[in-house]
């Protein structure tokens, strides 16, 4: 009778077969980790990037209203009087023509 209460033992190929999956399923999890840590480091690397670009679009916009403030009318008018600058303030424009052009007809603005 005790021949018939025996436990049922695993064989040799079922514990080559258990063993397989168990490689298989802990080489998915250690990939998926894997993966997981290299989509947070590329995160954090384009937040850093981000924010190296919004700094760097400030310190543009600080610039550019430095450059237009320097070449303000009024402050560049009176840079140039500080610096006795030989440059002066246009009071009549006279518009050039080349010898070899045409004069323009007689009822046009420029003729006038």
């Amino acid at each position: 009778m005790n021949r018939r209460k025996r436990t049922a033992s695993l064989g040799f190929p079922s514990l080559v077969l258990l063993v397989i999956a168990v490689v298989i399923v802990s080489s998915g999890g250690i990939g998926y980790v894997v993966m997981k840590n290299k989509q947070i480091t590329t995160r954090s690397r384009i937040a850093e990037v981000q924010s190296q670009m919004d700094e760097h679009q400030v310190s543009i916009s600080l610039h550019t209203s430095d450059i237009e403030e320097t070449l303000g009318y009024y402050t560049l008018r009176a840079r140039l009087k500080e610096t006795k600058s030989p440059l002066t303030e246009i009071k009549f424009v006279e518009v050039y023509r080349d010898p070899d052009e045409q004069s323009p007809p007689g009822n046009s603005i420029a003729h006038r």
